[in-house]
């Protein structure tokens, strides 16, 4: 009995995956077909002028070099970012942030099927992999940096933690911040303590920042360690992104959730701090900003918003999935994900227009 047991929960098993992957085969084709059609793209010419804005993070010759520091969901291979590029080129319109605040301001008119490229966190990849591809194409970007890593050797916080779970030996993490006790003994259950991790961390700031990460290293018995080359760019690698006439903003200083950060003090310095410190290096006005969403929600608030006015920012970039059309708010930009298949990157696209 327990073996035909076995047996009838296996092929139901079996069943299930196999029905998931039709699904999901179905779902493809129908994409596919919608795109080739047009249909999506003549829904689009019904709603109102939008522009479309990328999100990006890291664009690698050979992602799976530095998987343990860096996950898949933020970086791009390079052949992958290029026909992205390609595409854009080929079949809708490159445009600038500057130009989307144009239209905002009602200053501008927008070539229809308008997309703009951005880039988070600012790892020296933009420069030296992405850059050149942009130029190839003659697309503009902006890139939004984090100011405390520039020109450092450490990782982001996000990727130490990272690196910490995908490197401990542990089987469990026991959290002395979160006073729990997570299983870490297979992929599935690592990947929920990670992300238990990031939203521990996301609320914090500098110095208690640093210490979380610190101690997560610590409970899993990985060693801190420095990435085998530097991950974020320098301040002279940025200036070369702002001569090439690419938009250069704030990520804040050392990017965390600034809608969970508690204290007004702390909120400032990621906002004004980051700004002053560019604008120095950079010898000119920074006035473009860029939410970091490392985990938890809502990625803004009221408040934020409110400071990221006073503090002299004109366009701030966000997470929320959608179209930027006329009427919307240059501090709460819409951004949609960038998908690695072409199919699905240009359902993307197309859909968000019509939305």
């Amino acid at each position: 009995m327990e073996i035909i047991t076995h047996v009838s929960v296996t092929r139901r098993s079996k069943d299930a995956a196999d029905a998931v992957a039709g699904i999901q085969l179905l779902k493809r084709w129908a994409k596919k077909a919608l795109i080739k059609t047009g249909s999506l793209r003549a829904a689009a010419r019904l709603s109102p002028p939008a522009a479309v804005i990328l999100t990006y993070h890291s664009v690698r010759d050979e992602p799976e070099t530095d998987a343990d520091w860096i996950g898949p969901g933020i970086t791009h291979a390079t052949k992958v970012f290029a026909r992205h590029m390609e595409l854009i080129a080929r079949q809708f319109n490159p445009v600038s942030l500057e130009e989307i605040l144009l239209f905002l301001e009602g200053r501008k008119k927008l070539p229809r099927w308008a997309v703009a490229v951005t880039f988070d966190d600012g790892f020296l990849d933009n420069l030296e992999v992405a850059a050149p591809v942009l130029e190839r194409f003659s697309i503009p970007a902006a890139f939004y940096l984090t100011v405390g890593l520039m020109g450092q050797p450490d990782a982001p916080w996000y990727s130490r933690v990272r690196h910490a779970f995908m490197t401990t030996h542990c089987k469990t993490w026991r959290s002395s911040r979160l006073h729990r006790t997570w299983d870490i003994s297979d992929p599935s259950a690592r990947d929920s303590a990670l992300v238990g991790a990031y939203e521990m961390c996301a609320p914090l700031v500098a110095d208690t920042q640093q210490s979380a990460v610190s101690a997560i290293e610590r409970e899993l018995e990985v060693e801190s360690a420095l990435p085998r080359h530097r991950f974020m760019m320098n301040w002279e690698e940025a200036k070369a992104l702002s001569s090439a006439g690419h938009v250069v903003g704030s990520h804040t200083v050392t990017h965390p959730n600034i809608a969970h950060v508690s204290q007004d003090a702390a909120l400032r310095a990621e906002l004004f701090e980051s700004k002053r410190q560019m604008e120095e290096h950079l010898h000119g006005p920074v006035t473009h900003f860029s939410y970091p969403h490392p985990a938890l929600k809502p990625q803004w608030s009221d408040r934020t918003l409110a400071m990221t006015r006073e503090a002299g920012y004109t366009a701030a970039v966000t997470t929320t999935s959608g179209p930027v059309r006329m009427g919307a708010n240059p501090l709460l930009l819409s951004r949609i994900n960038a998908p690695r298949p072409d199919h699905e990157f240009l359902w993307n696209l197309e859909r968000a227009f019509s939305e």
